[in-house]
Protein backbone atom coordinates (compact mmCIF):
# COMPACT_ATOMS: atom_id res chain seq x y z
CA UNK A 1 0.00 0.00 0.00
CA UNK A 2 1.37 3.39 -0.98
CA UNK A 3 1.50 5.85 1.81
CA UNK A 4 0.51 9.03 1.21
CA UNK A 5 2.78 12.03 1.29
CA UNK A 6 3.58 14.15 4.25
CA UNK A 7 2.10 18.11 4.25
CA UNK A 8 5.07 20.30 4.78
CA UNK A 9 4.78 22.03 7.98
CA UNK A 10 2.54 24.53 8.89
CA UNK A 11 4.85 25.88 11.77
CA UNK A 12 8.39 24.79 12.73
CA UNK A 13 8.76 21.59 15.27
CA UNK A 14 10.33 24.31 17.73
CA UNK A 15 6.67 25.88 18.44
CA UNK A 16 5.17 24.56 21.51
CA UNK A 17 1.50 25.25 22.32
CA UNK A 18 1.49 24.23 26.40
CA UNK A 19 -1.57 25.35 26.84
CA UNK A 20 -3.38 22.29 25.12
CA UNK A 21 -1.18 19.76 27.73
CA UNK A 22 -1.01 16.71 24.88
CA UNK A 23 -0.40 13.67 26.15
CA UNK A 24 -1.02 9.88 25.42
CA UNK A 25 -4.36 8.51 25.65
CA UNK A 26 -5.28 5.35 24.15
CA UNK A 27 -3.75 3.32 21.36
CA UNK A 28 -6.88 1.56 19.07
CA UNK A 29 -5.67 -2.53 18.57
CA UNK A 30 -8.71 -4.00 15.94
CA UNK A 31 -8.84 -7.86 16.87
CA UNK A 32 -11.20 -10.30 15.06
CA UNK A 33 -12.62 -11.64 18.75
CA UNK A 34 -12.09 -8.92 22.01
CA UNK A 35 -12.72 -11.73 24.20
CA UNK A 36 -9.98 -14.19 22.77
CA UNK A 37 -7.28 -11.04 22.37
CA UNK A 38 -8.61 -9.94 26.24
CA UNK A 39 -7.33 -13.60 27.34
CA UNK A 40 -4.18 -13.27 25.16
CA UNK A 41 -3.17 -9.83 26.94
CA UNK A 42 -4.10 -10.85 30.13
CA UNK A 43 -2.08 -14.31 29.90
CA UNK A 44 1.42 -12.14 28.05
CA UNK A 45 1.20 -9.99 32.01
CA UNK A 46 -1.14 -7.22 30.82
CA UNK A 47 -4.53 -7.52 32.68
CA UNK A 48 -7.63 -6.80 30.14
CA UNK A 49 -11.18 -6.59 30.10
CA UNK A 50 -13.99 -7.09 27.80
CA UNK A 51 -17.04 -4.43 27.61
CA UNK A 52 -20.56 -5.84 26.55
CA UNK A 53 -21.31 -5.30 22.58
CA UNK A 54 -23.11 -1.77 22.05
CA UNK A 55 -24.76 -0.53 18.52
CA UNK A 56 -22.94 -3.57 16.71
CA UNK A 57 -19.49 -3.04 18.10
CA UNK A 58 -17.09 -4.06 21.45
CA UNK A 59 -14.74 -3.21 22.98
CA UNK A 60 -12.03 -3.82 25.72
CA UNK A 61 -8.93 -2.45 27.19
CA UNK A 62 -6.12 -2.67 29.14
CA UNK A 63 -6.09 0.05 31.72
CA UNK A 64 -3.00 1.63 33.19
CA UNK A 65 -4.20 4.74 34.68
CA UNK A 66 -5.87 7.34 32.29
CA UNK A 67 -3.86 5.33 29.71
CA UNK A 68 -5.14 2.60 27.97
CA UNK A 69 -5.35 -0.03 25.12
CA UNK A 70 -8.27 -0.14 23.00
CA UNK A 71 -9.52 -3.95 22.21
CA UNK A 72 -11.97 -3.55 20.20
CA UNK A 73 -13.87 -5.14 16.79
CA UNK A 74 -17.57 -5.15 15.05
CA UNK A 75 -20.15 -7.49 16.03
CA UNK A 76 -22.61 -6.25 14.09
CA UNK A 77 -22.17 -4.22 10.41
CA UNK A 78 -25.93 -3.76 10.18
CA UNK A 79 -26.44 -2.08 13.48
CA UNK A 80 -22.76 -0.52 13.45
CA UNK A 81 -24.12 1.24 10.38
CA UNK A 82 -26.64 2.98 11.71
CA UNK A 83 -24.57 4.43 15.21
CA UNK A 84 -22.91 7.24 15.56
CA UNK A 85 -19.63 5.79 15.68
CA UNK A 86 -20.36 4.75 12.27
CA UNK A 87 -19.98 8.29 10.90
CA UNK A 88 -16.98 9.23 12.89
CA UNK A 89 -15.36 5.96 11.29
CA UNK A 90 -16.13 6.33 8.39
CA UNK A 91 -12.83 6.82 7.11
CA UNK A 92 -11.00 4.78 9.00
CA UNK A 93 -13.48 1.41 7.73
CA UNK A 94 -11.31 0.56 4.76
CA UNK A 95 -7.81 0.04 7.26
CA UNK A 96 -10.17 -1.65 9.59
CA UNK A 97 -11.56 -3.97 7.50
CA UNK A 98 -7.64 -4.92 5.98
CA UNK A 99 -6.53 -5.11 9.89
CA UNK A 100 -10.00 -7.26 10.78
CA UNK A 101 -9.06 -9.29 7.28
CA UNK A 102 -5.54 -9.98 8.48
CA UNK A 103 -6.44 -11.33 11.90
CA UNK A 104 -5.78 -7.51 13.82
CA UNK A 105 -3.56 -4.88 14.13
CA UNK A 106 -3.10 -1.79 15.92
CA UNK A 107 -5.32 1.06 14.15
CA UNK A 108 -4.09 4.71 15.68
CA UNK A 109 -4.04 6.58 18.96
CA UNK A 110 -5.42 9.30 20.55
CA UNK A 111 -4.27 12.42 22.19
CA UNK A 112 -5.31 14.27 25.07
CA UNK A 113 -5.28 17.86 25.11
CA UNK A 114 -6.81 20.57 27.84
CA UNK A 115 -9.39 21.82 25.75
CA UNK A 116 -9.84 19.62 21.93
CA UNK A 117 -12.35 22.72 19.99
CA UNK A 118 -9.41 24.66 20.75
CA UNK A 119 -6.87 22.81 19.22
CA UNK A 120 -8.78 22.10 16.45
CA UNK A 121 -9.03 25.94 15.81
CA UNK A 122 -5.58 25.87 15.54
CA UNK A 123 -4.16 22.84 13.34
CA UNK A 124 -7.44 24.69 11.01
CA UNK A 125 -5.48 27.84 11.14
CA UNK A 126 -2.64 25.50 9.67
CA UNK A 127 -4.10 24.25 7.08
CA UNK A 128 -5.17 21.12 7.97
CA UNK A 129 -8.75 19.72 7.51
CA UNK A 130 -10.34 18.63 10.92
CA UNK A 131 -13.69 17.26 11.93
CA UNK A 132 -14.67 18.05 15.57
CA UNK A 133 -17.31 15.35 16.96
CA UNK A 134 -18.91 14.96 20.13
CA UNK A 135 -20.04 11.90 22.17
CA UNK A 136 -22.73 11.30 24.76
CA UNK A 137 -24.35 8.28 25.23
CA UNK A 138 -28.04 8.73 26.71
CA UNK A 139 -27.71 7.92 30.37
CA UNK A 140 -23.78 8.20 30.68
CA UNK A 141 -22.67 10.96 33.10
CA UNK A 142 -19.72 10.95 30.98
CA UNK A 143 -18.79 12.96 27.15
CA UNK A 144 -15.84 13.22 24.79
CA UNK A 145 -14.70 15.18 21.92
CA UNK A 146 -12.51 14.52 19.09
CA UNK A 147 -10.98 15.70 16.09
CA UNK A 148 -9.85 13.80 13.11
CA UNK A 149 -7.47 15.10 10.89
CA UNK A 150 -8.35 14.11 6.88
CA UNK A 151 -5.77 13.37 4.64
CA UNK A 152 -3.25 12.58 7.34
CA UNK A 153 -1.21 9.49 7.22
CA UNK A 154 -3.11 6.19 8.16
CA UNK A 155 -1.60 5.96 12.07
CA UNK A 156 -2.06 9.26 12.68
CA UNK A 157 -3.27 10.38 16.03
CA UNK A 158 -7.13 12.27 16.51
CA UNK A 159 -7.05 14.46 19.55
CA UNK A 160 -9.76 13.90 22.72
CA UNK A 161 -10.80 16.35 25.64
CA UNK A 162 -13.35 14.57 27.88
CA UNK A 163 -16.05 16.10 30.60
CA UNK A 164 -15.33 15.85 33.46
CA UNK A 165 -12.23 15.65 33.05
CA UNK A 166 -10.08 12.25 32.61
CA UNK A 167 -8.26 12.07 36.13
CA UNK A 168 -12.37 12.55 37.28
CA UNK A 169 -13.55 9.78 35.65
CA UNK A 170 -10.89 7.54 36.09
CA UNK A 171 -10.89 8.35 40.40
CA UNK A 172 -14.93 8.31 40.36
CA UNK A 173 -16.23 5.78 37.56
CA UNK A 174 -12.92 3.69 36.46
CA UNK A 175 -10.81 3.47 39.83
CA UNK A 176 -12.33 -0.47 40.36
CA UNK A 177 -11.11 -1.46 36.94
CA UNK A 178 -7.60 -0.29 36.75
CA UNK A 179 -5.51 -3.55 37.14
CA UNK A 180 -2.49 -2.62 35.16
CA UNK A 181 -0.15 -5.90 36.05
CA UNK A 182 3.44 -5.71 36.44
CA UNK A 183 4.46 -3.82 33.53
CA UNK A 184 4.01 -0.15 31.90
CA UNK A 185 3.72 0.98 28.69
CA UNK A 186 6.65 3.19 27.60
CA UNK A 187 6.06 3.87 23.83
CA UNK A 188 5.32 2.41 20.46
CA UNK A 189 6.76 1.64 17.59
CA UNK A 190 5.49 3.31 13.93
CA UNK A 191 6.91 1.68 11.24
CA UNK A 192 7.23 4.18 8.57
CA UNK A 193 9.01 4.76 4.77
CA UNK A 194 10.53 8.19 6.01
CA UNK A 195 10.93 7.93 9.98
CA UNK A 196 12.45 11.66 10.56
CA UNK A 197 9.79 12.83 8.14
CA UNK A 198 7.44 11.17 9.94
CA UNK A 199 8.58 11.95 13.68
CA UNK A 200 8.88 15.95 12.25
CA UNK A 201 5.21 16.09 10.84
CA UNK A 202 3.85 14.60 13.77
CA UNK A 203 5.98 17.00 15.86
CA UNK A 204 4.83 20.10 14.21
CA UNK A 205 1.34 18.59 14.79
CA UNK A 206 1.67 18.34 18.52
CA UNK A 207 4.28 21.43 18.92
CA UNK A 208 6.05 18.85 21.01
CA UNK A 209 9.60 19.82 20.16
CA UNK A 210 12.22 16.85 18.37
CA UNK A 211 15.36 17.07 18.27
CA UNK A 212 17.25 17.62 15.02
CA UNK A 213 17.19 14.47 12.95
CA UNK A 214 15.75 12.14 16.27
CA UNK A 215 12.68 9.69 15.62
CA UNK A 216 11.68 9.28 18.85
CA UNK A 217 8.78 11.87 19.59
CA UNK A 218 8.76 12.16 23.51
CA UNK A 219 4.74 12.34 23.97
CA UNK A 220 4.21 12.74 27.19
CA UNK A 221 2.59 8.72 28.43
CA UNK A 222 3.94 6.96 25.83
CA UNK A 223 6.77 8.34 23.51
CA UNK A 224 6.42 7.81 19.38
CA UNK A 225 9.24 5.82 18.02
CA UNK A 226 9.84 5.86 14.50
CA UNK A 227 11.65 3.11 12.44
CA UNK A 228 12.27 2.58 8.92
CA UNK A 229 9.98 0.15 6.96
CA UNK A 230 6.69 -0.01 4.41
CA UNK A 231 4.16 -1.12 6.90
CA UNK A 232 3.12 2.62 7.63
CA UNK A 233 1.47 1.76 11.02
CA UNK A 234 1.89 1.03 14.30
CA UNK A 235 3.65 -2.24 14.62
CA UNK A 236 4.77 -2.45 18.29
CA UNK A 237 3.91 -1.59 22.40
CA UNK A 238 7.11 -1.14 24.26
CA UNK A 239 6.71 -2.24 27.78
CA UNK A 240 9.19 -1.43 30.63
CA UNK A 241 8.53 -2.42 34.75
CA UNK A 242 9.50 -5.93 35.97
CA UNK A 243 10.34 -7.81 32.68
CA UNK A 244 7.88 -7.47 29.62
CA UNK A 245 6.64 -10.21 27.48
CA UNK A 246 7.94 -10.68 24.07
CA UNK A 247 5.05 -11.88 21.92
CA UNK A 248 2.54 -11.04 19.30
CA UNK A 249 -1.10 -10.48 19.89
CA UNK A 250 -3.26 -10.36 16.75
CA UNK A 251 -0.75 -8.51 14.65
CA UNK A 252 0.58 -5.93 17.46
CA UNK A 253 3.90 -7.17 18.86
CA UNK A 254 4.62 -6.39 22.74
CA UNK A 255 8.42 -6.64 23.74
CA UNK A 256 10.52 -4.83 26.17
CA UNK A 257 11.82 -1.38 25.51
Amino acid sequence: MKCPSLPEPAVSPESVFPQESPSFDHLLHCVPDVEAAVAAYTAAGLPAHANPPHLGFRNGAWRLDARYVEILTLTDRAEFAGSPYAEAMADWMPRIDALLAADGGALNFAIHVADVAATTERLRRAGHQVELLTFARAGSPVSFQEAMISGAPPWAPFFITYTPDRQVILEKFSAGRIHRGPHDLAGFVIETPDPRASAAWLSTLTGIPLPAGHTVLPLPGAHVHFTPGPADRITTLLLTADTPPTTTVNGLALRPL
